[in-house]
This record gives C-alpha cells, structure tokens and sequence, in this order.
C-alpha cells in the first residue's frame, strides 16, 4: 500500500515510516497538515496515518478535510492519539476517522490494523467493480427499453401519457400502435423487477404487439402470444401485469383485456365513473398455453368522455408518512375540472404534491384517453 504518515515529531515520523517499510509499504510523510493535503493530491495514498498535534491544526480537521476531498475514494485514516474518555471519543467519531492508534507504536498492533484495512479496501473494490457493473447493465437494458417505447408510428392528439421511474430505470412499458382497420391498440405493462430482467421481457411484448396489430390480431390474440413468450422466456416469479385496450371508433366500443392491473376507469364528463374494467386475467408470463384465457370484455364508449390506465405504482405511492396515495386520491383527482381534456395534468399535479420531492417506491406509469376528441 501507498500510506501518508502526517506527524509533526521527526522521531515519531521517522518511526512509523521505518515499520511501514519493514512491512512492504510505500510512504510518504508529512510534517504538517498543509503537506499532508498538498501530498494527498500528488500521491493519492491508500491510507493515511495523523498525528493529533499538528503545527496549523489538529488532527480531527486533517481527518475531515481528508475524506472530504477523497470524496466516494475509500481511503482510511488512522488518527495517532489514545481515546480514553467521552469527550475524545465524540471528537473522534465527528473526525470521520477510521480507527486509532496510541503511541507508543506497538509494530505488531499498527500491521494488524493495516491488514484490516487492505481487507476492507479488497471489498470496496469489488463493490465498485459490481457498481460499474450494474451500470453499465442498467445503461444497456435503458437503451433496449427506449428503442422500444420511443417506436411510437405517430402522434396521436387524443391520447395523453406520463411516467415517473422510481430510481434509474423504469420497469412499465407503454406501446401503442393502430391495426390496418383503423383501431387503435393500446397495451400498459408492469414487469416484475427493474433494470435489464425487466427490458429482457419487453422486447418480446413489444415485437408480438406490434407485429400482430399491423396484421390486424385481436388483443385477445396478441396476449395469448405475449403470454406464450413470456412463459418460455421467463423465470419462474417473473412476469409482466398488463392491460390490453382496442379503440375502434367506428364501432364506438372499446375492448380491454386486463390481467394483473389495477382496473381500466372510464369516466363520463361530469367526471364521474361510468364502469371499471377490473383485472380478471393472471399476468402475462405465469400460466401455459393450453390454460390462458384470451377473452376479452367489450365496453360501449357512448357515455364515457376518458378512458384512464394505471399502474399500481400510482395507488401504492407512498408520502414521507408512509401513506399510500390510494384510490380515493385519485378518484377524488379525478372529480376536479381539468383543461384541454386532459385529466393527466390533473393527477400529476396530485401526485407531484402528494410525494412532496419523495421518489416513488414503484414506477408510475399513467395513461387517458380522450374519447371526445376521438375522429
């Protein structure tokens, strides 16, 4: 190891610096603590040894100041002072130091607290070697996931959506995509886990959704599919709950398939609820083909202006009181007067304010559709 051995008395400096080098260590020492910090930017030591009496301050500070500009770089201070009472103890667990040693140096005790820290130092670079790791799986599973959201054929003005990703990546998928009849398929997923488990089950979903919707399938077949790939392709405990939506304006009807989702809420234009299409359906991924069942319910959209999906990330968000935000905040979100038809703005705004800077447990992934303005 590189150690800095920060000591204002030559013969004690002399001393640790001569154990150091009997055990195999590289040193540098420093006389002061201007020289320690000045020899911690040029050296960048793997653990320093301070003095508690140094000529332009005391150890403690030297201590703090260290780790404060080692930032995230583990590099264990030792502070050379005995902690006998209370009132060194406190200083010394304020200093951020990592253990002490009292002089006189006892060689064998020094070597033994050393071999500690290469052991710990050992640890931390796994960690960080994991950390990268992770990173860069996250980075590769948020790109596969992006290519297949942002794969969207056009804008649609009468359809409004919003997500807020708990932590770096979100585990919802919502895809959209319109059939050669002109119906407008619609799927919201919620798979288990996050990060590179959860796009690993998402570009199947999305291939099988958007292959069989441009050649006209029912959503009833494009979940039977999915669920047949997910089942093959997915651990046990892995799986993707999901809400499935046909709009087909001629027909003025919507049909939805929902297994695993909190229910599809269409509301009429006094904003209150016309019906609910509850999850009747196990997600997709946990039961075979010859048990799934594919159908479907058929909802007429004559009474209904907006038509909300959600995942559970939404109801189950929760406030630095540990309250759930729950279905009465959104069915009361829901009440209010919202502008331009959109009732997203309306339950953003709520849940924005609800979690008060908080980051949500779960993703939240949140979806309307504005019948009125359907052509």
């Amino acid at each position: 190891m590189k150690i800095l051995v920060a000591e204002s008395d030559l013969t004690g400096r002399k001393l640790l610096s001569q154990m150091l080098e009997l055990d195999g260590h590289q040193v540098v020492a420093a006389d002061s603590m201007a020289a320690a910090l000045s020899m911690l930017e040029r050296h960048h030591p793997d653990l320093v040894l301070v003095d508690l009496v140094l000529p332009d301050g005391d150890g403690y500070h030297c201590a703090r100041e260290i780790k404060r500009r080692c930032g995230e770089r583990f590099v264990p201070v030792i502070l050379c002072t005995a902690i006998s009472d209370h009132l060194s103890l406190a200083s010394f667990l304020d200093s951020e130091a990592d253990d002490f040693i009292d002089s006189p140096y006892n060689h064998m005790l020094l070597k033994a607290k050393i071999s500690g820290f290469e052991r710990v130092r050992e640890l931390y670079r796994r960690l960080e070697r994991f950390r990268a790791a992770t990173e860069q799986e996250i980075r590769l599973a948020k790109h596969m996931f992006d290519s297949v959201t942002r794969r969207k054929p056009e804008d649609i003005p009468f359809l409004h959506h919003w997500t807020l990703t708990a932590g770096h990546f979100c585990g919802d998928l919502l895809i959209f995509e319109r059939t050669p009849d002109d119906r407008l398929h619609i799927l919201l997923g919620d798979f288990t886990g996050h990060g590179l488990a959860a796009a690993v089950g998402a570009l199947p979903t999305a291939d099988a959704f958007y292959a069989m919707t441009q050649k006209g399938f029912s959503i009833g077949e494009i979940a039977a599919e999915i669920n047949r790939k997910l089942h093959a392709l997915l651990p046990t405990g892995h799986f993707c709950a999901a809400v499935l939506l046909a709009l087909d304006p001629r027909e003025g009807r919507i049909e939805v398939w929902n297994g695993g989702l909190p229910p599809a809420l269409f509301i009429d234009g006094n904003h209150g609820e016309v019906c609910r299409a509850e999850s009747d359906k196990l997600p997709l991924g946990i039961q075979g083909e010859s048990g799934f069942d594919a159908s479907t319910r058929i909802v007429p959209t004559g009474a209904a202006h907006h038509v909300i999906l959600y995942s559970d990330g939404l109801v189950e968000a929760q406030n630095a009181q540990g309250e759930a935000f729950g279905d009465h905040r959104l069915t009361e979100a829901l009440t209010q007067p919202c502008t331009n038809g959109n009732p997203i703005q309306l339950i953003k705004s709520h849940v924005i304010s609800f979690l008060d800077g908080l980051e949500p447990h779960d993703d939240i992934s949140l979806l309307a559709l504005n019948l009125g303005a359907v052509t």
